[in-house]
């Protein structure tokens, strides 16, 4: 018969498993950042800087950052600077939280490769984030119908106009209708993606990225 010391260890033994477990932290959250030849450069630089640089106050990598791309060749920002995406949309991994930027407003009729697969990983994602006209990518595949959105200040008319379904609201630095985000122009995807940030990690730890980043926020 096993003595009571020898019966302790046996019993933290057995519970080592469940205890090494429950301490192992959470999987990153995959974020797929969309890049396209003429895609704005701040569009998807400033949402990646927040995402990259989330300060939880401690080591724990809370998500997992990467660019998709057309295919996996290069492709040319609006100014230029060429970039390589880290995968193509033939074999990204499914985003948790998939940022469409803006650029090519037309991209997901012209690339309908493309647009399927923004339909597709929309569809499984938790959070899909447009940013400046990368609104009207998400207009065309029709997955802003019926709700709030923001653009770029100058195509707000233009959003309207194509996409009466679309209730456009000028003015504001980002909408939230839940699983779906639109900002408003180019460096306004940091805002929304610190929005983001507060509502899955709290308002200190955004507060902290922002403050990382040495971010003020917009001038008035």
């Amino acid at each position: 018969m096993p003595s009571p010391r020898h019966f302790f260890v046996m019993l933290v033994l057995a519970a080592y498993p469940m205890l090494t477990t429950a301490q192992q932290p959470p999987a990153p959250q995959n974020v797929a950042i969309l890049i396209y030849d003429g895609v704005y450069l701040l569009d998807f630089t400033g949402p990646m800087e927040i995402f990259s640089d989330v300060q939880t106050g401690d080591t724990a990598r809370v998500f997992n950052v990467y660019t998709v791309g057309p295919t996996a060749n290069a492709i040319r920002c609006h100014t230029g600077l060429r970039c390589t995406p880290a995968y193509s949309i033939a074999d990204s991994p499914q985003p948790d939280i998939l940022v469409v930027p803006g650029g090519e407003r037309d991209l997901a009729t012209t690339h309908p490769a493309v647009g399927e697969w923004i339909r597709s990983a929309a569809a499984k994602a938790h959070i899909v984030m447009s940013v400046c006209t990368g609104a009207f990518i998400l207009a065309e595949l029709g997955m802003l119908d019926g709700l709030e959105a923001t653009t770029w200040y100058g195509a707000a008319g233009n959003l309207r106009k194509r996409y009466p379904a679309i209730r456009v609201c000028e003015g504001r630095r980002f909408t939230d209708n839940g699983k779906v985000i639109t900002t408003a122009g180019i460096s306004a995807g940091i805002d929304g993606a610190l929005h983001v940030v507060e509502r899955l990690l709290g308002k200190e730890t955004a507060e902290r990225t922002a403050k990382f980043v040495e971010y003020a926020g917009p001038t008035k």
